[in-house]
């Protein structure tokens, strides 16, 4: 039978306390667990059932969706009015 460790905390800090940890190979949360980040998040590629953070920084995000307006979202290709007026006609 094969151990597992397992290191129980309340908080992680960097070692002089003013910054954000480093995980320089990632980190894994079982399915069903929670990780919560004060403050913000980023990440290259990111497989979560949740994230909620201040700020999301990411190179890809897959999502089934999104809670809020999207007014902060950036970097989505923009349909323009006249695109928009076409598919409506068209569908």
């Amino acid at each position: 039978m094969t151990q597992q460790s397992a290191i129980r905390v309340d908080s992680i800090i960097d070692l002089n306390g003013t910054g954000p940890v480093n995980l320089p190979y990632g980190a894994t949360i079982p399915s069903g667990g929670i990780l919560t980040v004060n403050g913000n998040v980023n990440v290259g590629v990111a497989t979560v059932g949740t994230i909620t953070a201040t700020s999301l920084s990411a190179t890809t995000v897959t999502a089934t969706s999104f809670v809020g307006d999207g007014s902060q979202l950036g970097g989505l290709p923009i349909v323009n009015d006249a695109k928009a007026i076409a598919l409506t006609l068209i569908s």
